[in-house]
């Protein structure tokens, strides 16, 4: 049996077929392909707009570039009011959309219903959290993300100069009203732990030491080759922006800390365990549930474990795991020199890693992807690896890599960490959907966790496949972490394990080396509870699918093209994935009868 039918039997997953009527298409029955056609692109014009109205920062994370009209002096709104509207717009599309026949549409439309349909459905379920009440987040809060919209703020025009500024004078407003929606949630019993409180504020006090010239919320300024408008911006942060941060700051240490919860699990605040299922379900698009996910995850690891156990016999001769994991952990030709070392292979790794995987692919996106390390106030503050997308026609993406526990670090951790974000993991997919001009733009900002992670556990397998990892310690280490995230996430939000017993069953892994990097995890399953288990929802249900095409098609089987069905419609939800792969698979049957 294959490692594709080994890990599809461990995702034996069953969704509502995609691919069913639907009870609510009843009144649509008489609808022409044309007109269902029509009304699901309006119903996606009105929710990008709404999105952006709201949010047109996610603009920027999404990597729209010119895909859409930006207004570049408007800022994320967060009032009452602003969420207020924007629910009520979710209300009314859900209404639309549920009265449009699907068995109507084709190809490109038929995903962009499902994906709209899934993403309606999960944000009304996800309101339950209340996350705007405790909003507070060391990896993805404002003074992370802000920084990468200030980098990608155009300045070519004086227009845009002057739009720039007044964006960014807009800030200490917004950080005004997160602090008032910080203060009500603390009267209804909502706060972040008081763990992730004390990260953001080392990340404020290493924000507020920075160079006002240098603040990442002015970065647009520094290649604009104007003296006069630098100096303005650099007044705007000396006069407004860091006096707010401070104010900021001191409210979070001296009255929000005091108040925060003690507890990391989720079911700890109001709705708790309800928020904790609503947020599986965005996340995996899919409703699956958290004791489901469980099981899964359990069955996986298992698996995994006896995998590894058959490699680390077969390399060193011992049988025990915890023995396997400490012998490839030691290997001094396993271990980096230095930070740099760490930075430069993975460097030198990345167009090999391309190289290896070509054959697998039909084509490749030509964008390119750089390997750069964390800016110096966020390191040491419990960041992950992560990609950076931007639009092909404005420059290479960035593999942003963690350099902090570089001596713990191991080159064989590396490679699979570099493949995940790179080839053939975030940087192929993402660049591949880039090229997808068919494709409605809200797809990009509401595209599937499950699937964009999933794809690159998935890919982590097939670069092994490709022979990317060339001593034996990647293969080993590739298995010894995956699904892990399954079993310990809903551990910790609704099984009651305590710290302790998440720290064990990490530390199992091999993947953590000291208690600051285990204490970093469990802050980032806590801060962004659910999450943590999407890599391997979807990358088992995508190992599932390659199981079963392997199997019906046998010898006609294409892996070039198996991979061209997975991609070609952008991060799809794992149940239209599922229909629309099986839809292939028995053409390709009929096609070879």
């Amino acid at each position: 049996m294959s490692v594709w039918r080994v890990l599809a039997v461990a995702a034996a997953m069953t969704f509502v077929a995609c691919d069913a009527p639907d009870t609510q298409t009843q009144n649509d029955a008489h609808a022409t392909p044309a007109s269902s056609s029509v009304k699901v692109q309006a119903i996606a014009d009105d929710y990008l707009a709404a999105m952006l109205k709201q949010s047109p920062f996610s603009a920027v994370f999404a990597g729209l570039g010119t895909a859409v009209e930006s207004d570049n002096s408007t800022f994320n709104k967060i009032s009452q009011t602003a969420r207020g509207n924007f629910e009520a717009h979710e209300d009314e599309l859900l209404i639309r959309i549920n009265e449009i026949n699907s068995e109507q549409l084709k190809s490109t439309d038929w995903v962009l219903y499902q994906t709209l349909r899934e993403s309606l459905e999960a944000g009304i379920e996800g309101r339950i959290c209340r996350q705007h009440l405790w909003s507070l987040n060391h990896m993805f809060g404002w003074q992370n993300a802000f920084p990468i919209v200030a980098a990608a703020q155009p300045v070519e025009t004086e227009e845009d100069k002057a739009a720039a500024l007044e964006r960014w004078a807009k800030l200490p407003n917004f950080l005004e009203q997160d602090r008032a929606n910080l203060e009500e949630g603390l009267a209804l019993g909502y706060s972040a732990p008081k763990r992730i409180t004390e990260r953001i504020i080392k990340q404020l006090d290493s924000l507020l030491a920075t160079p006002p010239s240098q603040s990442p919320f002015i970065a647009f300024s520094l290649g604009a080759d104007d003296d006069e408008f630098q100096r303005a911006a650099e007044r705007l942060v000396t006069d407004a922006i860091n006096p707010a941060i401070a104010a900021y700051r001191d409210y979070l240490q001296d009255a929000y800390l005091p108040r925060a919860r003690d507890e990391l699990a989720i079911i700890a605040l109001p709705d708790g365990a309800a928020c904790y299922e609503a947020n599986l379900r965005g996340y995996h698009t899919a409703e699956i549930g958290a004791e489901e996910t469980y099981r899964r995850g359990q069955e996986a690891v298992a698996e995994n474990i006896h995998s590894v156990v058959a490699r680390g016999e077969a390399m060193f001769g011992v049988s025990e795991f915890s023995d396997i994991l400490r012998l490839v952990k030691e290997a001094p030709q396993n271990r980096f020199e230095s930070e740099d070392a760490l930075i430069n292979e993975t460097r030198a790794l990345i167009p090999v890693t391309r190289e290896k995987i070509a054959p697998f692919f039909s084509s490749l996106p030509m964008q390119e992807m750089l390997v750069e390390p964390y800016p110096d106030y966020l390191k040491g503050t419990g960041q992950s690896s992560r990609y950076e997308q931007k639009p092909p026609g404005e420059g290479p993406a960035t593999y942003r890599i963690n350099t902090d526990d570089w001596r713990d670090d191991t080159k064989g951790g590396a490679e699979i960490v570099a493949v995940h974000e790179g080839w053939p993991g975030h940087h192929l997919q993402i660049s591949t959907t880039y090229g997808l001009g068919e494709l409605h733009p809200v797809m990009r900002l509401l595209r599937s966790t499950a699937y964009v992670e999933g794809w690159a556990r998935y890919a982590e397998a097939l670069a092994e496949e490709a022979g990317v990892y060339q001593s034996g310690y990647g293969e080993i280490t590739r298995r010894a972490w995956p699904a892990r995230g399954m079993v310990v996430d809903p551990g910790i939000h609704v099984f009651g394990w305590t710290n302790e017993e998440a720290k064990a069953f990490l530390m199992e892994s091999g993947r953590f080396g000291d208690e600051k990097s285990l204490e970093a995890r469990l802050d980032r399953i806590a801060v962004i509870p659910g999450q943590l288990t999407a890599y391997d929802t979807g990358g088992l249900e995508i190992f599932a699918l390659r199981a079963e095409a392997e199997a019906r098609l046998g010898e006609k089987f294409d892996i070039r093209i198996f991979h061209d069905r997975v991609l070609e419609n952008g991060a799809l939800p794992l149940g239209a994935l599922r229909a629309h792969v099986r839809t292939w698979i028995v053409e390709e049957e009929a096609r070879h009868e």
